[in-house]
């Protein structure tokens, strides 16, 4: 059997390397990640160029640690036609120019042909009021959108 590829976004990387959160759900989302991390074997993993920009920003020590896990991953490629995918789901007001970068991954993931987005980005990337547009945005270019799942909901998927 062929595994899923999984398309790893900057947020799951951060929650596997982060400190262990005083707030109760992020840490319980932090060993959720743990334990899927364990099992990465059983998907296709794969990372961004945009994935390693976002990681490698911030305190040197913890980018260290979140680049160190991200290599361990499958490098995939940016694409120019997929920043122009993403721009379009920004200009269509998909997901906010601030946070642009969010639409690079949907873009990649799809170019990509990932099964799955893993993220625990629920705002804009797992974002249930907006994913059939982005869906059908992404289809119109002839691409199948990658599900947007969370670590917990891909472990349960098995």
């Amino acid at each position: 059997m062929v595994a899923k590829r999984a398309y790893v976004e900057t947020s799951v990387i951060s929650y596997l390397t982060g400190k262990p959160s005083v707030n109760d759900l992020v840490r319980a989302h932090q060993r959720v990640t743990a334990d899927w991390w364990d099992r990465r074997a059983e998907w296709d993993c794969v990372v961004s160029p945009i994935t390693l920009w976002e990681i490698s920003r911030g305190n040197p020590e913890a980018a260290a640690k979140r680049l160190d896990k991200a290599r361990s991953l499958i490098m995939v490629p940016g694409s120019t036609d997929a920043d122009a995918l993403g721009d379009l789901i920004v200009a269509r007001k998909l997901i906010p120019e601030s946070k642009k970068v969010d639409a690079y991954h949907l873009a990649l993931a799809a170019f990509h042909q990932s099964d799955y987005l893993v993220t625990w980005n629920q705002k804009h990337l797992d974002n249930l009021a907006l994913r059939s547009r982005i869906e059908e945005l992404i289809r119109g270019w002839g691409l199948i959108p990658a599900a947007v799942i969370t670590p917990e909901r891909l472990m349960e998927e098995l």
